[in-house]
């Protein structure tokens, strides 16, 4: 299928007589960027910016809309996507669309500095009903990644019919390389369990049982113990408010 991408972008300057139109750096399936008079725009499909420049001054890109031949254009308008690191193992992704029409979802892809081509890591299907919503819609999901160097995400979105585009690619930088840890002792225990953390300043011990119920919540800071005392024989796991991927089992007797 064949996909022909047209692009307008308008510069109209008030108070001036000759406009001065804007030359795009980069053209693709995301959108278009430029610059015209030392203004750098970028904007997505089907968005449009409009500023003033000093004293009567309008400047105002157009759209950016793909059109393809025979079916139409793209089913989302107005993909907005963000992506930002909230500690040091999650990156937090959110989007969101104008419109959709006929959508599929959005497949998630990542690449890290180190890799040469992105991998798709999640699909999150559309929230509009059978795809088609004229009401703006939000997204998210958080990306479990510890990783020091730089990564890029894009998303992947594509048509109940086949036909996809890519959003504009974010960057995160790498974690702050400071490293946490939980310690528990004695496992197994035939009494209360001590529990240590490394690396944070303070935070929330959780203790869950085999079954995922929280069984105990307890503020910890750092290198001062905190004793786990109370439970039924069993198998536990502790971890930290912030930092659920960090899991600590401990087993009672």
């Amino acid at each position: 299928m064949k996909a022909i991408l047209l692009s307008i972008a308008l510069l109209v300057m008030i108070g001036f007589s000759n406009a001065q139109s804007i030359q795009p750096a980069v053209v693709n399936s995301s959108g278009l960027s430029g610059s015209a008079h030392n203004i750098h725009f970028e904007f997505n499909l089907g968005e449009t910016f409009t500023t003033t420049i000093g004293s009567n001054t309008l400047v105002t890109q157009g759209l950016l809309q793909p059109i393809l031949l025979e079916q139409g254009p793209l089913p989302v308008l107005g993909l907005e996507f963000n992506a930002k690191r909230i500690n040091n193992s999650q990156v937090q992704l959110d989007w969101k669309t104008v419109q959709e029409i006929n959508n599929h979802g959005f497949s998630v892809e990542r690449k890290k500095e180190s890799e040469q081509s992105f991998t798709a890591l999640y699909f999150i299907p559309s929230k509009a009903a059978n795809g088609n919503a004229s009401l703006p819609l939000n997204y998210s999901k958080t990306d479990t990644n510890s990783y020091a160097g730089k990564t890029y995400y894009r998303l992947k979105q594509e048509d109940i019919d086949g036909k996809f585009m890519y959003s504009t690619i974010r960057m995160v930088n790498g974690s702050n390389g400071h490293i946490i840890t939980l310690k528990a002792w004695p496992i197994p225990s035939t009494g209360p369990v001590n529990i240590s953390m490394d690396g944070l300043e303070k935070d929330q011990l959780l203790v869950f049982d085999n079954n995922g119920r929280l069984m105990k919540q307890l503020n910890i800071s750092r290198q001062l113990p905190v004793q786990i005392s109370g439970l039924a024989p069993g198998t536990y796991f502790v971890k930290l408010s912030s930092q659920k991927e960090l899991i600590q089992k401990i087993i009672v007797q």
